[in-house]
């Protein structure tokens, strides 16, 4: 089975390697890719990259399983769980189902930036540990719009 994972919210595309945290930057939370909210937008409402449950959510990160088990993290900042909710206002519920596309969380980005924490979004399969990630042909641009495609992903059991 393959994956599409959808970008969550128009943004800058980054690799995950320059994600300024070395547990994202590193791979050690899975593969992906990163996103960057444009520097005019005051707020972010990120949207469900699959079709799937919301199998954990924190006022900063949500993890949708799609229906093939492949978990996605979006990760709203680096190191935003200090900011201890400030921000983040979540529009679903831990066991909801959803489809790509439908709104998670509304993020005001004025906190993350007023405490200077890095904006970037790891948007990661979390898993199957080391599932493979191939980006999609837009995702080697510059900038996405919201659900563009941005990588897919295979069960190893189909490698």
């Amino acid at each position: 089975m393959t994956l599409v994972v959808r970008a969550p919210f128009a943004a800058s595309i980054l690799p995950l390697a320059h994600v300024p945290d070395p547990v994202f930057a590193s791979g050690v939370v899975g593969h992906g890719i990163a996103l960057e909210p444009r520097s005019d937008a005051q707020c972010v409402t990120a949207r469900s990259p699959v079709n799937g449950v919301v199998t954990k959510l924190k006022p900063h990160a949500v993890i949708v399983t799609s229906t093939g088990g492949f978990s996605i993290l979006v990760h709203l900042g680096i190191d935003t769980v200090s900011l201890r909710g400030k921000g983040f206002a979540a529009l679903v519920d831990e066991g909801d189902v959803v489809t790509a596309g439908d709104p998670l969380i509304h993020w005001d980005l004025a906190p993350s930036r007023a405490a200077r924490l890095p904006t970037c979004v790891p948007v990661i399969v979390v898993n199957p540990p080391d599932a493979p990630v191939v980006p999609s042909p837009d995702a080697r641009e510059s900038a996405c719009a919201a659900l563009a495609p941005l990588y897919a992903v295979t069960a190893a059991e189909q490698l």
